[in-house]
């Protein structure tokens, strides 16, 4: 069940339409490093052939990152992804929290 997930207290998940759980917003809000204070929202379409097709990630906020390109285009590669087993840890996006949520009311996101 979508309610029972235990994401770290740095990462809010958004699904725009409740019905569709393939489609969603992940906001990362880190509380140590370099990306510290920063707030990054990635898009995720899972698509029909999952898992033995990764999902599309996209960054949507403006950051300097090697593996993320200009456009917002997240290089699954860090993703760690694992034919048939699906997305195993994703081992180079930022992580941590924020006290204050980066969502506004209508779950889109808000710049603080």
């Amino acid at each position: 069940d979508i309610n029972e997930l235990n994401l770290p207290k740095t990462c809010e998940i958004d699904f725009s339409d409740q019905d569709d759980l393939l489609h969603f917003r992940l906001l990362i809000c880190p509380d140590e490093g370099f990306y510290k204070g920063g707030k990054f929202v990635f898009s995720f379409k899972v698509g029909q052939g999952y898992p033995h097709d990764p999902p599309k990630v996209k960054c949507e906020t403006m950051v300097y990152h090697p593996n993320i390109d200009l456009e917002g285009n997240v290089c699954l590669n860090i993703l760690r992804w694992v034919r048939g087993a699906g997305l195993v840890t994703a081992g180079a996006v930022p992580r941590s929290p924020s006290s204050s949520s980066g969502w506004d009311k209508g779950g889109s996101w808000s710049v603080c």
